[in-house]
């Protein structure tokens, strides 16, 4: 399961350029390319809703990203020892590195990233001969990955072609279904070659004098700190190292409406309002977004509110039930002291802890290993106010009127101004649109992050 060990490339598949992060969604229907004449208002709009939440919900810039696409945490809840794959998808996934950013279930995982830096450690020995079979066996481990690489980055522009990028069925259950099987067993068998040769080279290290090397490689094979998956499109169980999470989502949502859980909150943004200082972020900046902030459903289909983002009179209010911060952890397999203690090396030659021109980054937003998923923000009814000017109100009420719902960034309302059971409302006189959604089903709206070994 998306194990890869040593690239070609340091940097992380699911970590994407600024000009790379909008293709996936720009290959939907429902989300087109967002235009350079478009990008900066839409780009404007996300940069709002990040400075409400951090405003609002009185959270850090120093820890927090928003995240997108629209993403619901319903996870069922498995049998204790195993992980469903949207749930092992989502914890395991590297953040990209921006303050607001995409969420791919086939992104890089934390594990693979982790065993990849472990990989790049200089095994220091005085034992010339045992020098000479760690550098072969780092070879031989290092076309195994390469080639292993090569197939999943295949699948994955697969994977992307078939679902349009919205992590519709999560990338992991995608491999037990007919699009994917085939990349599932080219996947597994180049795996166990990877595998293999990972064992060869462990095997060597036991007379190695770095400090702590063999015992965090021994930690992240040890299959006592991994968990099954379990789907019903996937035909095994394959193990995968572990993340657990603070609270299921069923017990959330039972604490919610028991009145136990979660705490009610708001936000709100105009866009007259000045743009908020992604320089206060922990990532120093947030990357262009091509996914549309403001988006209705008509006909089924999703299309594009452009006049909300230009609108120099709009005011939105996103109220929430309850919202709440949920933890994840990686298992014993991550050895966090070990990452601190090696954070200047020693590493093979070709690799430094910050990257120079001779040599790729291990640290940073670069480098193999940059940013920790280490919680999740997530939040249950959200409801809207938005107040526009009078010609937004006149020509957008009428795809209000049959509307089947409304995006607001990444939150989803589903219900509609054309439904009389939803309540949603359009008021002419405050030239103000309300509702709330009428999903039953929690919703993840950013991430907690954890920056691994800052420069």
């Amino acid at each position: 399961m998306r194990k890869v060990l040593i690239s070609d490339s340091p940097k992380p598949k699911g970590k994407l350029d600024a000009h790379e992060q909008i293709h996936p969604l720009a290959l939907s229907s429902e989300h087109p390319l967002v235009t350079a004449n478009t990008a900066d208002v839409n780009d404007k709009s996300w940069n709002h809703l990040y400075g409400a939440m951090i405003d609002g919900l009185n959270i850090s810039p120093s820890n927090f990203q928003l995240i997108y696409p629209f993403t619901t945490w319903d996870w069922p809840v498995v049998p204790t020892g195993y992980t469903s794959a949207a749930q092992w998808d989502f914890c395991s996934t590297v953040p990209q590195f921006s303050a607001t950013g995409q969420y791919t279930s086939a992104g890089t995982a934390f594990n693979d990233s982790y065993g990849q830096m472990l990989n790049v450690v200089s095994a220091a020995t005085s034992d010339p001969k045992l020098k000479a079979d760690i550098e072969q066996a780092r070879n031989m481990l290092q076309l195994a990955a390469n080639n292993y690489d090569t197939i999943y980055k295949q699948s994955v522009a697969a994977y992307q072609t078939e679902t349009g990028g919205t992590n519709t069925p999560p990338y992991t259950e995608w491999l037990g279904t007919f699009g994917g099987r085939s990349w599932a067993s080219q996947l597994d068998s180049a795996y166990k070659n990877v595998q293999a040769q990972q064992d060869v080279y462990n095997q060597l290290l036991s007379e190695v004098t770095t400090p702590g090397l063999k015992d965090a490689q021994d930690r992240l094979n040890n299959k006592d700190y991994y968990t099954k998956l379990q789907d019903p499109s996937l035909s095994a169980f394959p193990a995968v190292p572990g993340y657990s999470i603070s609270m299921d989502a069923t017990t959330w949502l039972n604490k919610v409406k028991a009145g136990t859980g979660g705490s009610s909150g708001s936000i709100s943004f105009a866009n007259s309002q000045a743009e908020y200082d992604y320089k206060k972020t922990w990532a120093g900046g947030s990357a262009s977004i091509g996914y549309a902030f403001w988006s209705v459903n008509v006909g089924g289909s999703w299309e594009r509110i452009d006049e909300f983002s230009s609108d120099s009179e709009l005011k939105v209010t996103v109220s929430f039930k309850a919202w709440d911060q949920i933890s994840i952890n990686a298992s014993r397999w991550y050895n966090g002291a070990f990452v601190t203690g090696i954070k200047d090396g020693p590493f093979i030659r070709g690799y430094s802890p910050y990257g120079d021109s001779s040599s790729n980054a291990v640290w940073g937003a670069d480098g193999i290993m940059s940013v920790q998923k280490v919680g999740m923000l997530v939040c249950y009814k959200p409801s809207f106010s938005i107040t526009v000017s009078q010609s937004s109100f006149k020509s957008f009420s009428e795809k209000w009127s049959v509307s089947g719902g409304l995006r607001i960034g990444p939150f989803n309302f589903s219900g509609g101004g054309g439904s009389s059971s939803s309540g949603w409302k359009a008021d002419a006189a405050s030239k103000t649109f309300t509702g709330e959604s009428t999903a039953e089903t929690a919703l993840i709206m950013g991430t907690n992050i954890n920056l691994i070994n800052p420069k």
